[in-house]
């Protein structure tokens, strides 16, 4: 779609970024210190994840994803956050948006 001869067209991913009035960047193409931090998330999911556990189908696979990132965001401590998980630095650290997240 990037290079179609119809440069008004756009793809599902952009009409839902405008939708939902979001703004949308991309780091440049062999870049990978410009995502590092994506990068590094990958990492882990690998790492103590995918290598570990076989799926049965696609289902599965984001059922035990979603289960990861529950237990890695709020129970696993991180040596980064100094022994915090993020969802307590997020709620300690950053309490205007945690407030303003329970009013939505």
């Amino acid at each position: 779609m990037k290079f179609t001869i119809h440069p008004e067209r756009r793809t599902t991913f952009e009409r839902t970024v405008a939708e939902l009035d979001l703004l949308h960047g991309r780091s440049r193409r062999g870049s990978p210190w410009q995502n590092g931090f994506i990068e590094r998330s990958h990492r882990t999911d690998n790492e103590e994840l995918f290598h570990c556990e076989r799926f049965a189908d696609p289902e599965e696979r984001r059922y035990r994803l979603r289960l990861w990132e529950q237990e890695y965001n709020t129970r696993r401590p991180h040596q980064g956050l100094g022994g915090r998980t993020p969802m307590q630095v997020f709620t300690c650290d950053y309490r205007m948006h945690v407030v303003s997240r329970m009013l939505t």
